[in-house]
């Protein structure tokens, strides 16, 4: 009497899709609300990132001011001082240089953000079934996933595209007659497509450690462990080795190999190790997270 009941009200949709269909839109929108309602994780999250970006912002302005002649009264004005500080900082402040160490730096907390935000997408709505909802909307698997993904990317973007934006437009302003743009222009793009990168990459991994657990914390522990453990081993295994080819075990190695060829880095500042190795392990994780993503998912509509 149940079962027939329930299929008397919740008829299956036997209908097809509208090819102009964008409630996945929707869906990304309510994980962003849903997300930002607690005000003290975004606080704590996002605090470092964001004084990184004054710093280095201060930093850039300082060099392009002292080049200029124009000596920040923070560094002393036009005192004897002032003047020394001017010609260390031609020789030894490289604005792109310094966008590189930036993005470099803020890997710790870029993952952080992914971690936390990112490691509830799908475990609680397993756990709370709304997944249920969703398919029955209806949804497909790949709205669903295009929903989650975006939701995800929104928050990394934050933290690794917008700071490297925001302190090329203070390069752009602070240069004199627009210099870093006729010199450096390509850094713009060249930040904004490896922060891009990293968030889609970190973001794919994420989604699918989410999708292995029925519980945020589960997914967040876990996390926090394949991260790491993936970071200290290829750490150890360069150091125990003396070659730093063993960097690309992990995705972090392998993006600071991208880093290097992306900013056209010192030879120095990287290692030695062909940059095709890196992007073929960097879409090959990807890959494989997409792929179980796409099994874990079809699998929860399947149940709905």
């Amino acid at each position: 009497m149940s079962a027939r009941t329930n299929t008397e009200i919740y008829r299956p949709f036997r209908g097809t899709l509208g090819r102009t269909s964008f409630s996945f839109l929707a869906l990304a929108r309510a994980g962003i609300a849903a997300a930002t309602k607690k005000k003290l994780p975004m606080v704590i999250l996002f605090a470092p990132p964001v004084i990184a970006t004054i710093i280095f912002s201060f930093v850039v302005y300082a060099r392009f001011s002292l080049e200029a002649g124009a000596t920040p009264s923070a560094l002393g004005g036009a005192s004897p001082a002032a003047a020394i500080a001017a010609g260390f900082a031609r020789t030894m402040i490289d604005v792109r240089q310094q966008i590189v160490l930036f993005h470099l730096a803020m890997s710790v907390f870029t993952l952080l953000v992914i971690s936390w935000f990112g490691a509830g997408l799908i475990a609680e709505d397993r756990r709370l079934g709304a997944h249920l909802l969703y398919f029955t909307r209806p949804l497909s698997t790949t709205g669903y996933l295009a929903a989650k993904f975006l939701t995800l990317f929104f928050f990394a973007a934050l933290v690794v595209i917008t700071p490297g934006f925001v302190i090329c437009t203070v390069a752009a302003f602070a240069s004199p007659d627009w210099a870093f743009l006729k010199e450096e222009g390509q850094i713009v793009h060249q930040s904004i497509l490896f922060g891009a990168l990293w968030a889609a990459v970190w973001s794919s991994v994420m989604l699918a450690i989410s999708s292995l657990f029925a519980r945020k914390t589960f997914a967040l522990v876990a996390s926090f462990a394949a991260f790491m453990i993936m970071g200290v081993v290829s750490v150890v295994l360069a150091n125990l080795q003396e070659d730093d080819r063993f960097l690309l075990v992990s995705l972090q190695g392998n993006f600071q190999r991208i880093a290097a060829w992306i900013f056209d880095l010192p030879r120095h500042m990287t290692f030695d190790s062909p940059v095709g190795y890196s992007f073929a392990i960097v879409l090959g994780t990807t890959a494989l997270c997409w792929a179980v993503l796409y099994l874990r998912v079809r699998r929860m509509e399947a149940a709905a």
